[in-house]
């Protein structure tokens, strides 16, 4: 990944802050993102979302992710958990993105 692509939350917080979509988007992504926008807060330096089990997690960057799926999976508690265990456990850490679920079954099954 390059150092200078955008995060996935990109298009969210530029909505929370200027109330503007990026150009060219359809009528449904920019209900997707006044829907999502919702659920999030901005709070320089961090970027938080509001989960379904009322508890808030720090948005985390793609460039982000493949350090903590390493951490949660071999160094948390010393064991090689699988990848639901692993996702759980970003979770538990406080930080979320969306494909949580998605990227720890890849990284567990390699």
């Amino acid at each position: 990944m390059t150092t200078n692509s955008l995060p996935w939350y990109a298009d969210i917080v530029n909505y929370l802050v200027t109330k503007e979509f990026p150009i060219n988007l359809s009528r449904a992504e920019k209900e997707k993102i006044r829907a999502q926008a919702k659920y999030h807060l901005r709070d320089e330096p961090n970027f938080w979302k509001f989960c379904n089990d009322q508890i808030i997690r720090r948005c985390v960057d793609d460039n982000e992710i493949y350090s903590i799926l390493t951490f949660c999976h071999s160094f948390e508690s010393g064991g090689h958990f699988g990848p639901m265990r692993t996702a759980h456990k970003v979770l538990e850490c406080g930080l979320y993105y969306p494909s949580i679920f998605k990227d720890a079954y890849e990284f567990c099954k390699r």
